[in-house]
């Protein structure tokens, strides 16, 4: 008589998952109609945005969109503010790669034009401009801005402390390269290939250079002038 072998247990049941709270859900959606906010103005820009757009676009009501932003101002400006940190802290990784020994001026300007480059800043750059005739927006902006200057101008103190503690013209320094480069993004979208944007960008880092890294721009400055120097040199030794 043969024994019947005996069934394995049946697995225990998977554990429900854990229902988000009021204030998980409250903040989820947020997020959504944040991220929805910032994909409408990349596609249509300020003036074609809309509260019906984003709220459908974040798959909700627009009763419930302004029980999070009283208006289209504070909502577009919040779009903003959750936007700066993701690109400073974007920019602080990419500096932080970057060898100590080379043209770390020059990398820092070229890396913040690649910023201004992207369609999410070019966004913010819009609404900068948008603020001058939308006055609900103009406030919003200008309680986020300083923040984020102020990362700015840290993330700079970061990349040149030496500079940052003995130069006495270093954030001022620091607010000119910043104002430039906004300047040449809102040109470059009238102008997207004049050849005066790299030319400004040099110039910018050679100043950057010279002010932030003396050491490094005599370097080049001796390197250039012995390249140029050499071919007379050989002319005048010649027979």
């Amino acid at each position: 008589m043969s024994r019947t072998a005996p069934r394995a247990a049946p697995p225990p049941p998977a554990p429900e998952p854990r229902r988000r709270t009021q204030a998980e859900r409250r903040e989820g959606t947020r997020a959504k109609l944040l991220e929805a906010t910032l994909a409408c103005l990349v596609e249509v820009g300020y003036a074609r945005t809309t509260t019906i757009g984003v709220a459908a676009r974040a798959g909700c009501s627009q009763g419930a969109l302004f029980k999070h932003f009283p208006g289209k101002g504070a909502l577009l400006g919040a779009a903003v503010e959750s936007l700066f940190p993701r690109l400073i802290a974007e920019y602080r990784t990419v500096l932080q790669r970057l060898p100590t020994e080379g043209d770390r001026a020059a990398s820092a300007v070229e890396l913040l034009w690649e910023i201004y480059q992207r369609p999410e800043l070019q966004v913010a750059v819009e609404l900068f401009v948008a603020a001058r005739t939308d006055p609900e927006l103009a406030d919003v902006l200008a309680q986020v801005n300083p923040p984020h200057r102020a990362r700015l101008r840290e993330a700079a103190r970061e990349l040149f402390p030496e500079a940052a503690t003995q130069n006495p013209g270093f954030e001022s320094l620091v607010e000119l390269t910043l104002y430039s480069v906004q300047g040449l993004a809102v040109e470059r979208m009238s102008q997207p290939t004049s050849p005066a944007h790299r030319q400004v960008l040099d110039v910018l880092a050679a100043l950057l250079r010279s002010a932030f890294e003396p050491a490094a721009a005599a370097r080049r400055g001796r390197n250039s002038n012995g390249s140029n120097s050499s071919p007379s040199r050989k002319k005048e030794e010649a027979p």
